[in-house]
């Protein structure tokens, strides 16, 4: 794990990647084309586009170095690419779950663009399956999935079958307007651990990030956008945070780190 100017993170890590080193992953969406993982394993990795097939390898060092972060820490997993990646085996997703949840006092990060394998490990190899990783999910390992824009708002859908403790969403890079209301309104989610012991509806998210696009050829993110994420967060009682403005409009400069002064909004 390496210490990461990440603002919402501590740490972060990649305990899987490819064969022939550098980092790996694939386009899905339009909030990859830029892709920073890309650019930087063109220039110092496998100097491969994020495309086509991997084949991806555990590096068992960076798995056993989980175990030595500080109590207290985040660590954000796989910034470099996307842990449920189709090409990665069930078998090496289960050893780092396996990994992170023996290290209850790290909270771990696990962003993807992939929900829908993040909840097929969740119901396939948890403890009722009888295979993977014999537990519930962790209380330690919170889920999160990226949504650019409305049209992959759904993500979100997918993401509530995951029975995280904590579930959170990256609208980064922020391409347009985004409702996320209908996620915020506490309903009910099935019988998981976060409703084990309540007979409330629940919230299907519990943390928003939002940040607007960096580097040359970046595309715009209005602020207005970003306010009304973030308005609806204060109305929704969800932790809010900024993580840049796009620089493209009239007083949003580039690096602008806060949002009307604002950057974090906890709940």
């Amino acid at each position: 794990p390496n210490k990461t100017k990440i603002e919402w993170t501590d740490y972060t890590s990649n305990p899987i990647a490819p064969v022939d080193g550098g980092w790996g992953c694939s386009k899905v969406s339009p909030g990859c084309t830029k892709c920073y993982a890309e650019t930087l394993n063109k220039r110092f990795g496998n100097k491969r586009d994020f495309r086509g097939k991997w084949e991806f390898v555990l590096k068992e060092q960076e798995l056993k170095a989980l175990a030595k972060l500080p109590a207290g820490s985040k660590c954000f997993i796989m910034d470099m690419g996307d842990m449920f990646h189709p090409d990665i085996p069930w078998e090496m997703i289960t050893r780092v779950f396996n990994s992170m949840a023996c290290t209850p006092w790290v909270t771990f990060q696990v962003l993807t663009k992939r929900p829908g394998r993040m909840a097929y490990f969740a119901e396939h190899f948890g403890a009722d399956t009888g295979v993977g990783w014999k537990q519930e999910w962790p209380p330690n390992i919170w889920a999160g999935t990226s949504v650019e824009g409305q049209k992959y708002a759904p993500r979100l859908d997918v993401l509530a079958r995951v029975p995280a403790l904590v579930r959170f969403v990256s609208v980064e890079p922020m391409l347009g307007p985004l409702d996320l209301e209908p996620w915020m309104t506490p309903c009910w989610l099935g019988i998981d651990q976060r409703q084990a012991f309540t007979d409330e509806p629940q919230k299907l998210i519990d943390w928003v990030i939002v940040g607007g696009e960096s580097g040359p050829h970046a595309r715009p993110m209005h602020p207005d956008w970003a306010r009304e994420i973030r308005n609806q967060c204060q109305k929704a009682g969800i932790a809010f945070f900024f993580k840049q403005a796009s620089g493209l409009y009239p007083g949003t400069p580039s690096g602008d780190r806060t949002l009307d002064s604002c950057k974090e909004m906890p709940v």
